[in-house]
């Protein structure tokens, strides 16, 4: 009986704690909801973003001499700086990164070419999921992977760029942050 009346007060308890769980999963829901507006001519907030050119040295520091120049000179020639950006979006999407031609690609993943002005050709996807957006460039030998991430106020977002290659044992990554320009 003791026992019964000690777990009768347990039982009773666990739909409540059931049902203030599912509550969170609805603010959730109405978040994701909420229509992500890409379109727009962005600049880069440079005080809050990586400095390009510290990060390549932080990355290549512990390589020997010539690694650590072949490897900076290929990284400063794949991640090249940008201080706009500009987006439309639709069924398809146009990304322009400072004076770069635009690159164009269906927002569903699909593949298609973009040659950069340095003429280097890239295969270009595009997947968008909420307030992330990413955008893979594969070129001879290495990958690009943009991640853009909206902020919650809307008039901000943040891009992290990651470089592979495989003969690289880490891949570099920096982050930068743009403000919409109203």
């Amino acid at each position: 009986m003791r026992v019964l009346t000690f777990l009768l007060p347990c039982l009773l308890a666990v739909p409540v704690v059931a049902q203030k769980a599912k509550a969170p999963a609805k603010a959730a829901e109405s978040v994701k909801a909420a229509k992500v507006d890409w379109d727009g001519e962005w600049t880069l907030a440079a005080s809050q973003s990586d400095k390009l050119d510290e990060q390549i040295e932080a990355h290549v520091k512990d390589l020997n001499f010539a690694m650590k120049l072949f490897w900076k000179k290929k990284l400063q020639s794949a991640c090249r700086p940008f201080n706009k950006l500009d987006i439309l979006a639709g069924e398809s999407f146009s990304v322009t990164m400072g004076r770069e031609r635009p690159v164009d690609t269906p927002a569903d993943g699909t593949e298609s070419d973009w040659k950069r002005s340095d003429d280097t050709v890239f295969k270009a996807t595009l997947t968008k999921d909420g307030p992330t957006m990413i955008q893979t460039l594969t070129g001879d030998g290495y990958t690009l992977k943009y991640v853009y991430s909206m902020r919650k106020d809307g008039n901000s977002l943040a891009l992290q760029v990651t470089y592979t290659h495989p003969k690289l044992d880490n891949p570099f990554s920096y982050k930068l942050v743009f403000m919409r320009n109203d």
